[in-house]
């Protein structure tokens, strides 16, 4: 069992102090100023960097691939990020998975492989930037992500399933309950796998006398609101059903302290009442998209109107601070406002290995939107972070780290910001790994608590694979794609006529080089071209293979002719100041990128430098072309049908896109998710079956 309620730091005198001179001041100037301190000592511990992620499926089975994209938005005018790190961290925290991307226009996108031994449980799938980590945990972007072992479900297969006892947890509404106060309860309720339970329930004291009764919904959140004095001992009866009924004891109120209880909520403002008992006045900040924009002296209790920052921004953060500077109350609410898009596919019905046309209404311009084809999967039931009510959602679990933070009011960064993608290995600098191997612990209350469809799911899954052992399939991919640098000259072979060998290629293809021997080796100085200049630079280039940098020619001339792509060469400052070279390019840039790609790890192996291998290189979903007739072909039980990370709209708002069915029969969800230029989320989705057709 476990129950949680959050501790209020104790004023310190240092803080005292620091709001002391004000004092002297008339009463509404001092009030003023008072607030413009709390704002601002807030404002230091908000991240002006957020990212929003989403991912290809609602939840997960072990041995699958998991497509995300993610943005980031930034709100100063400091230089952005061009960093983003993504990790999937298991319920102890430990990091299991960390990548490290390339943001491109404040927008990347990769992928995990999770590992087909992977144990069943709740996982956190977390993002950030490198700055972002000098700010609470809770300023991240991160989920839980649910994660299915097909293996273990087997393994529980007929087996009788074992009763565990409920997870119950009391939260006040703004992480404080005050005695003699009524103070609006969260009460979540969760089975072994964290489902939400449907669960009622009554609050007593010890005499038996019944001061409060609540009923949670299908996620397990019930809100009700009690009233108690600090000598009274709670305890709760909580009722579900297929469960033992069970007690929980409710930690006694404090004897002082001050809660922020939402009222009304409109597009205008969010009415907010300060109750409670206290010693000292406070200050309320609002801040919405990591700026704080409303603060306001509040003496005693008293009802203040927020407005929203910017219509924009749906979701608030306000704070209840004492003018010792620390947080005493917290609330974070959402107006749900995200913003309807039209998805239509072509038909309704489809036979394996068709053709299916998707139709994308309404989109907004310069939008971040990703699209997602998969098997259907419902939801899970997850308390999540937020309870619902009639016009909006509350956050039922409040900042500490934050608190604490600006309670310290601590004003050095210990994370720098990353706004150049080095392109050379960094000392210190923890690149991306993953886990591979487990410690085998089936955790038998969790699997045997999931709901019969994922259940169901897992036991199709677990089957699948085991026809793909057979037929020896793989799952359909591009191999990463190599990060092209730019060039002020690219030569495609496949367009030119054939050639006899690597030289003559080089050669041939432009005129912008020259080439001879040097002690034996070939060499190559590039000519040097802008308005009104023109020059040979004066000793040789950066060799590139694929992304290794090269010491001579030697590899290249190895080459095999038929497997070279594109010759690439660049002298600009323009271009090479654009790769983040530096220095590494003082006579310029010349490099090769084979079809195959094999060079790269071949000349890694060697200990040759690999440009930019301390970051993930994202791979590219593959759309298998029209099956074709033949009775030989060899079967397709593809679940995720389609992923593209960014969705072209066009002119009018319009997107279309076309995918191909597999052999696979049921229903498949299509789904389209991001965020407006502003950060307004915007979704929509559609559905179609897929049916063996005579």
């Amino acid at each position: 069992m476990h129950i949680a309620f959050h501790s209020i730091p104790k004023i310190t005198a240092r803080l005292l102090l620091a709001v002391a001179p004000l004092l002297s001041l008339p009463a509404f100037a001092q009030q003023e100023q008072v607030a413009k301190v709390a704002a601002a000592q807030v404002q230091r511990q908000l991240s002006d960097e957020q990212v929003q992620l989403v991912h290809s499926q609602p939840w997960y089975m072990a041995g699958e691939r998991l497509w995300y994209s993610a943005a980031v938005r930034k709100n100063s005018t400091a230089p952005a990020s061009r960093v983003l790190y993504v990790e999937l961290l298991d319920a102890k925290g430990s990091t299991l998975i960390n990548q490290r991307l390339v943001l491109e226009d404040g927008k990347a996108q990769g992928d995990f492989l999770l590992p087909e031994n992977m144990p069943s449980g709740s996982y956190t799938l977390r993002a950030a930037t490198n700055w972002m980590r000098n700010f609470s945990t809770q300023q991240h972007c991160q989920e839980q992500l649910t994660i299915v072992n097909p293996n273990e479900v087997k393994a529980l297969e007929g087996r009788a399933v074992t009763a565990s006892p409920l997870q119950v947890r009391f939260l006040p509404e703004s992480g404080v309950w005050p005695a003699g106060v009524p103070t609006k309860i969260i009460a979540t309720v969760t089975n072994a796998a964290g489902i939400g339970i449907a669960a009622q329930g009554i609050v007593a004291d010890t005499a038996g006398q019944t001061l409060a009764s609540f009923k949670s919904d299908a996620s397990g959140i019930a809100l009700f609101s009690l009233t108690a004095t600090e000598q009274q001992e709670l305890v709760a009866q909580v009722q579900a059903a297929n469960y033992a009924p069970q007690q929980v004891m409710l930690p006694k109120p404090k004897k002082q302290g001050v809660v922020l209880a939402v009222g009304k909520v409109s597009p205008t403002g969010i009415e907010v009442n300060v109750q409670g008992q206290s010693t000292v006045s406070h200050v309320l900040v609002a801040a919405s998209g990591g700026k704080v924009y409303f603060a306001q002296h509040v003496t005693g209790a008293e009802q203040v109107t927020v407005p929203w920052a910017d219509a924009a921004q749906p979701q608030c953060r306000l704070l209840l601070l004492n003018t010792g500077g620390l947080v005493e109350a917290e609330q974070r609410i959402v107006m749900p406002r995200a913003a309807g898009i039209g998805v239509q596919a072509d038909r309704q019905q489809y036979g394996t290995r068709q053709q299916v046309t998707v139709t994308v209404k309404g989109l907004p311009a310069n939008a971040w939107l990703s699209t997602s084809v998969a098997e259907r999967r419902a939801a899970l039931q997850q308390p999540g972070g937020f309870v619902a009510t009639n016009e909006l959602r509350l956050e039922h679990e409040t900042d500490q780290e934050l608190w604490e933070a600006i309670a310290k009011n601590e004003t050095e960064a210990r994370f720098a910001r990353e706004p150049l993608v080095e392109p050379v290995r960094q000392e210190g600098v923890k690149g991306p790994f993953q886990q591979e191997t487990f410690a085998k612990q089936l955790d038998t209350a969790f699997v045997q608590a999931l709901p019969s469809h994922v259940i169901s799911v897992a036991k199709k899954h677990y089957t699948r694979t085991n026809i793909q052992d057979i037929y020896g399939l793989t799952e359909p991919h591009a191999a990463s794609p190599l990060p092209r640098l730019p060039a002020d000259r690219v030569f495609k072979l496949d367009d030119y006529v054939a050639f006899q060998d690597v030289e003559e290629a080089i050669r041939e293809v432009s005129t912008n080089l020259r080439m001879r021997k040097k002690k034996g080796r070939q060499t190559v100085r590039l000519l040097y071209v802008a308005p009104g200049t023109k020059r040979m630079m004066k000793d040789e280039p950066l060799y590139l293979l694929d992304g290794v940098i090269l010491e001579n020619m030697d590899e290249i001339m190895a080459l095999d002719l038929n497997d070279i792509a594109s010759i690439e060469i660049a002298w600009s400052e323009e271009k090479l100041y654009a790769g983040n070279l530096g220095r590494l390019v003082d006579n310029g840039m010349f490099a090769i990128y084979t079809k195959s790609g094999e060079a790269r790890e071949r000349l890694k192996a060697k200990g040759l430098p690999v440009l930019y291998e301390q970051y993930n290189l994202p791979r590219n979903f593959v759309v298998p072309a029209a099956a074709s007739n033949d009775a030989t072909q060899l079967p397709d039980f593809r679940q995720q049908l389609y992923w593209q990370p960014y969705l072209q709209v066009g002119a009018d708002g319009n997107a279309t896109f076309t995918f191909y069915t597999s052999d696979e029969t049921g229903v498949f969800e299509i789904r389209v998710q991001g965020q407006t230029a502003e950060g307004i989320p915007v979704s929509g989705s559609t559905s179609i079956e897929v049916k063996l057709l005579n």
